[in-house]
């Protein structure tokens, strides 16, 4: 939690707290797991899931628990919607999305908090962006399937892609950004609402050009928040004797890491066939003039013969953790 709140993503740590809670779970704790100690591993893979932290023991714990008989219906679509953000599938996840859709009851789902009913829709749009083929077919053909997660869940999301949106509009960054924009000559606008995602800037034309599978994709100017931002990353692969340099270590001071929603927001855009620009508003926030913004744009952009801004070795500057 920690971690999550200082924006720290040290992988060498990470990796010893999730292996200790692997062992414990194995040699520790009762089986099936009790329903307290399922929201204490829901709990652990949610700040993961916050980090982006990859673990296929942790995976192995939350998939085994699909058919724990303590699981209530909201601690089955948990486990669904993190194995499903994690981009792991195993055998059970059918099995148990198909269980828990058909028998919880309405008292189940009214019980459900907006963040439950967020996480719940990712299980259906990670699955059909992420999963294996046979998932995807059956999710969105499946008429169950379709009526569930658009009836219970899918409002819930949108309407929170709609109020990131609306912020945005509100906000002095879109109109420093459309102002670059149009000054650059660039065809872009808000993405419109009921999109899957709220993007800040995307081509006129992006649609049109996905469906037509267009040589040259559309742009997806996508804002980091300086909450999604990391101030420290520590990779796996670092050097964890006690005479490195711990400084040396974090390779924020070379390149920006992006972490939260932002990663499957990335991810997923690219995946439709946008191709994604990054700016973060640490450093767009600290820019003083039209000619500035326009420069740190035609970056981000990937304009020939420029570094791009997501990847831009200046330090981060703290400056205003949302569009205001």
């Amino acid at each position: 939690r920690a971690c999550v709140a200082l924006r720290v993503h040290h992988a060498p740590l990470l990796h010893k707290l999730v292996r200790w809670y692997c062992w414990s779970n194995t040699y520790l704790r009762p089986k099936p797991l009790p329903s307290e100690h399922l929201d204490e591993l829901l709990e652990l893979a949610e700040l993961q899931l916050e980090l982006s932290f990859q673990s296929l023991d942790l995976q192995a714990v939350l998939a085994e628990n699909l058919r724990n008989p303590h699981a209530t219906p909201r601690q089955v679509l948990a486990l669904l919607s993190a194995l499903a953000r994690f981009s792991h599938f195993p055998k059970e996840f059918k099995e148990a999305c198909a269980r828990v859709c058909a028998e919880s009851s309405d008292s189940d789902l009214a019980a459900l908090t907006p963040a439950d009913l967020v996480n719940a829709f990712n299980i259906h749009l990670c699955a059909v962006f992420d999963g294996p083929a046979a998932l995807k077919h059956w999710l969105t053909e499946d008429e169950a399937m379709k009526s569930f997660f658009q009836v219970h869940t899918s409002q819930k999301f949108y309407q929170t892609q709609d109020q990131d949106r609306t912020a945005f509009l509100q906000s002095d960054v879109y109109l420093t950004l459309k102002e670059a924009a149009d000054a650059e000559g660039l065809n872009l606008q808000t993405s419109d609402p009921g999109d899957v995602y709220h993007v800040e800037l995307v081509s006129v034309d992006a649609k049109e050009r996905l469906n037509s599978a267009a040589a040259s994709p559309p742009t997806a100017v996508v804002c980091i928040k300086s909450r999604e931002q990391l101030r420290w990353y520590v990779p796996i692969t670092a050097d964890g004797s006690p005479e490195g340099d711990p400084l040396a270590q974090n390779r924020c001071r070379q390149f920006r890491y992006m972490f939260r929603g932002a990663v499957q927001k990335v991810r997923h855009l690219q995946a439709m066939g946008y191709k994604t620009a990054a700016v973060w508003l640490s450093e767009w926030m600290a820019l003083k003039s039209q000619e500035e913004r326009r420069a740190y744009l035609r970056a981000a952009l990937g304009s020939p013969d420029r570094r791009t801004a997501a990847f831009s070795p200046a330090p981060p500057v703290e400056r205003g953790g949302d569009y205001s």
